[in-house]
């Protein structure tokens, strides 16, 4: 049975563009106009993720979060709360009603496509990850930081870092991997962990113009894990 997520946004448009994030995912959506709406969709239909926007009308994201986490039936749904504005107390507040992540506007297909798979494993994910903990070296303008990998696969990986990157960001990443196969990419940030509570602060990085033999170690060394 596929996983089900529930949208809400009190803007029509918001709500066609997540949904179009999901096109080719295997998930059935929700949608609903604001905190009211959602909370009886969610009572009715037990979604498996909420993403929310927090300003809302009748009830906005924060109101509807507190109910959802007040709810025995309902606490345990992941919810995520979408804002415009980059408000460290709109952020504060939120995490503090139970939100599992605040995320900010604009925010594209591959942050939403991330941000579900650490809820929902496995969403459109051509990339399968398997888990790493190798350290690694993370360079960003020539100044050299290290850091660890959280997770990797053969297009992409998690890295555990201080750094506050942004999406966007183009860095390098070297790392080696357990047969010795050294790994050196550029890499761009896709996004960032800074406020996620079930994964450490780190970046999302997407590998780019990574060298052949250099592609074909680690997809050897995947598929040996696979």
């Amino acid at each position: 049975m596929n996983p089900t997520i529930l949208l809400v946004d009190d803007l029509q448009m918001f709500l066609e563009i997540e949904k179009d994030f999901f096109k080719y995912a295997q998930v059935n959506l929700l949608t609903a106009r604001d905190g009211i709406e959602a909370l009886e969709v969610a009572k009715n239909r037990k979604p498996d993720l909420i993403f929310m926007d927090l300003q809302m009308p009748r009830m906005h994201g924060v109101q509807c979060c507190r109910a959802i986490r007040s709810d025995p039936e309902l606490a345990r749904i992941p919810v995520v709360i979408i804002s415009s504005s980059s408000d460290a107390k709109d952020k504060e507040i939120s995490l503090a009603a139970g939100c599992s992540y605040f995320l900010t506007k604009p925010a594209g297909r591959d942050r939403f496509l991330e941000i579900a798979r650490e809820f929902i494993p496995g969403i459109n994910r051509r990339d399968q990850r398997i888990p790493c903990d190798a350290g690694a070296v993370l360079n960003v303008d020539g100044q050299a930081m290290a850091c660890s990998l959280h997770d990797l696969g053969k297009d992409g990986a998690f890295v555990v870092t201080d750094f506050p990157g942004q999406p966007g960001n183009v860095v390098s990443l070297t790392f080696t991997l357990p047969d010795g196969s050294v790994i050196d990419s550029p890499c761009k940030i896709v996004w960032t962990s800074d406020n996620m509570v079930f994964r450490p602060k780190g970046l999302g990085v997407k590998f780019a113009l990574m060298p052949k033999e250099v592609r074909s170690a680690l997809a050897k060394y995947l598929e040996g894990k696979s």
